[in-house]
């Protein structure tokens, strides 16, 4: 099958032929085929006589490299659609994200549909796994163990029945009472990660080889049961980024925060100064 010329081509493939053997003068032969000189030199140079592809080598977006990594990493793990990732991308990412820029993006990683995307289940189990340490009273050993999501949601639902069996008077603590006998699903936990990027800018990268430059951090929190997300890219200090997130989740967030599972308490409350101020 020959491949399809284009509309605008001045040559046809013989005539491409033609210019490659034909030993005559540049100027003579593009007064020949009345083609210009450019023409000429073009085809004497190319290495095939098929036209090339005519679709830009780097395709304009206003998304960075580490933009375009969330991106993926949001429409992968949340499984958001084209619009409800193109809102999160505008408030959080790049106001300036067009749908169809974001749109060409995902279908340059491939994940423009969703019915295609392979689920990183196992990769989510792993990331929520959280390495608890255990310190032993009588030896002063840590041992370190691994809560994954079931058993954290145990420990919220035995926390939850035993502030219902406290003695509580007034009709707002009976409903809270009440409340706390319905057993928490993972529709009920917020679910927040912090990842590091990886270093997607090898000029970069290589420009400051000799200093240390900050890495990017993406800190992406999601309600199951109302579909709010909260995503963070930064370069800057962990606590102020801990910080944003706690000052956003209290004044925009539509859910009351109950209770924090924390892996490392003392490193989380350091991060989280808001908590001790109010």
């Amino acid at each position: 099958m020959t491949a399809k010329q284009h509309k605008n081509a001045t040559t046809t493939p013989e005539i491409r032929a033609f210019i490659r053997a034909s030993e005559l003068p540049t100027a003579v032969l593009a007064r020949l085929l009345k083609i210009s000189e450019s023409t000429v030199r073009k085809w004497r140079q190319r290495e095939t006589l098929e036209d090339a592809s005519h679709v830009p080598k780097n395709s304009k977006t206003t998304l960075t490299l580490q933009q375009q990594y969330v991106v993926v990493q949001l429409r992968t793990r949340l499984m958001l659609s084209l619009d409800d990732l193109l809102q999160v991308c505008r408030q959080f990412i790049n106001a300036n994200t067009s749908r169809a820029g974001l749109q060409r993006c995902l279908k340059r990683h491939g994940v423009s549909k969703l019915a295609d995307i392979d689920p990183a289940g196992e990769l989510i189990k792993l990331e929520q796994q959280v390495s608890v340490a255990i310190q032993d009273n009588n030896s002063d050993k840590v041992m370190s163990s691994v809560v994954n999501p079931q058993a954290m949601l145990e420990v919220l639902n035995q926390l939850r029945l035993e502030d219902a069996n406290t003695p509580k008077s007034s009709k707002l603590a009976d409903q809270a009472r009440n409340a706390n006998t319905r057993h928490l699903t993972y529709s009920d936990v917020v679910q927040v990660s912090v990842t590091t990027l990886p270093e997607l800018d090898k000029k970069l990268s290589n420009k400051h080889s000799d200093n240390k430059i900050k890495k990017h951090r993406l800190l992406i929190a999601h309600d199951l049961d109302s579909q709010w997300v909260y995503v963070d890219l930064y370069q800057d200090d962990e606590a102020d980024a801990a910080r944003r997130y706690m000052q956003y989740v209290l004044k925009h967030a539509p859910f009351h925060i109950r209770r924090l599972l924390a892996a490392n308490y003392n490193e989380f409350l350091s991060r989280f100064h808001l908590l001790t101020e109010q």
